[in-house]
């Protein structure tokens, strides 16, 4: 390596010791969407969802055995890990039927997409353990 490669590493390594952290995800805005959806209660019509939590990032609609629904996606973690109730990276999802709030989380969310959830059946054979349907893994 060169004096050039050493220079470069020396200031890669210098520059982590700041005070300022550098992250690639918008830690202020998952926890603000966090705390709003702790306000968040069934029944509620989607425009007060949104007027509490703002304009969904993701918002996705299907029909399914049990009927229309819409879906709403808000960042409240930075990634998903069990117990997180999130979905798709640290979404979590707010699950909408006849403009109405039916339900939040991942276990909503696997009921209403006609997905059976991690509790609910056994492991999938051939992917990963946990993740049924379309999110196994293919590598």
């Amino acid at each position: 390596m060169g004096h050039f490669g050493i220079l470069v590493m020396a200031v890669c390594l210098l520059a982590g010791c700041g005070e300022a952290v550098l992250t690639q995800w918008p830690r202020e805005r998952i926890f603000q969407a966090y705390f709003r959806l702790q306000e968040v209660r069934p029944g509620m019509s989607r425009a007060e969802v949104e007027g509490l939590m703002g304009p969904p990032p993701v918002q996705e609609e299907g029909d399914f055995r049990g009927g229309r629904f819409i879906f709403l996606f808000y960042r409240t973690h930075n990634m998903d890990y069990e117990g997180s109730n999130t979905v798709r990276g640290g979404f979590t999802p707010l699950i909408f039927q006849d403009d109405r709030l039916v339900g939040m989380g991942r276990r909503d969310y696997f009921r209403a997409t006609d997905r059976p959830w991690i509790e609910d059946s056994p492991a999938p054979t051939g992917g990963q353990q946990g993740l049924p349907g379309p999110w196994q893994r293919s590598w």
